[in-house]
């Protein structure tokens, strides 16, 4: 095996790693905040309402263009959709279900016949905000819930309040399943990504209640989310607390690393969009001994013994 000096270490982390990274994001942001400053000087001049309004729809229109050519239309058409969808409906109540399922439909046929797999992903991916994730909370997190809500903060609150809340009358565990299921469909027909988000929801759902009814027992402060200042636990801060939520921590660390072997670094860019099979998937998991799944099958064991 290759060893490195620490100078050629820090040489290839720059060449290899923070340089191309600060080029790509340049040459993806330079010309979104262009139009962006144009459109904001066009909006401070003295113009007619409908020449601005023009001049934003035209910038869209561009950006689009710039990043997925002739592939934009699909994203147009689906807005297009959404507008007539919500205009038929306008007058009934159930108008989010019926977007809903168009939406649904459409993503399923461009999984299965409209785009290639490659472009298709990417266009599903398209963000136009800049603050989606907490990397502090996924990098070095309190728990898996903490990782999974903080690894996309508006998927994360579209899926809660959207999904999750309204199959709460389905129970806690066949909520948590929906909604996962819900993150599943949205990212695509991809096995590993499927069983990587619903093992996500086994993971999470055993670390909440076993924390919860742990908390309850201990009286302390090491529930899957931070505890209100108002709470009603008696320990809070004490070295006690503080070793049980470092512990659950680095088991998050644990199942992250493991849920993460999947995405192998050495394949190219097309295998890796158009995600990796479920015989690699099993055979992954396999030489790792199933060790996540069996460390959550082995902590609700643990619940149900304490409960």
């Amino acid at each position: 095996m290759a060893t490195f000096s620490r100078q050629e270490f820090f040489q290839q982390l720059l060449q290899g790693c923070l340089l191309p990274t600060v080029q790509q994001g340049l040459d993806q942001i330079w010309l979104l905040l262009t139009i962006c400053f144009a459109c904001r000087l066009l909006w401070r001049l003295g113009l007619p309402s409908y020449l601005k309004h023009a001049s934003t729809v035209a910038g869209g229109f561009f950006s689009l263009y710039h990043f997925f050519q002739l592939h934009m239309v699909w994203v147009v058409l689906l807005s297009l959709l959404c507008y007539l969808v919500l205009f038929l409906c306008r007058h009934s109540s159930h108008r989010g279900v019926f977007l809903s399922v168009t939406i649904l439909i459409y993503l399923l046929m461009g999984e299965m016949h409209m785009v290639d797999t490659v472009t298709w992903h990417k266009m599903r991916g398209a963000p136009w905000d800049l603050t989606v994730s907490r990397p502090l909370n996924v990098e070095l997190p309190r728990s898996m819930v903490e990782v999974v809500t903080s690894w996309n903060l508006p998927m994360s609150y579209w899926l809660n309040n959207y999904v999750f809340k309204n199959a709460l009358r389905l129970g806690t565990f066949s909520a948590v399943l929906v909604t996962y299921a819900a993150s599943a469909l949205l990212h695509g027909f991809s096995f590993h990504l499927a069983a990587v988000l619903l093992s996500l929801a086994f993971i999470t759902y055993v670390e909440h209640v076993l924390r919860k009814r742990l908390a309850q027992i201990l009286s302390a402060c090491i529930l899957s989310k931070r505890c209100l200042p108002d709470c009603s636990h008696r320990h809070r801060l004490g070295l006690g607390v503080r070793a049980l939520n470092l512990l659950f921590g680095a088991l998050a660390i644990f199942h992250l690393s493991y849920l993460g072997s999947l995405f192998d670094v050495d394949v190219d860019d097309t295998t890796e969009e158009q995600g990796y099979g479920m015989a690699y998937t099993v055979h992954k998991w396999s030489e790792l001994s199933w060790a996540s799944h069996w460390v959550t099958f082995g902590c609700w064991i643990f619940y149900r013994l304490i409960g």
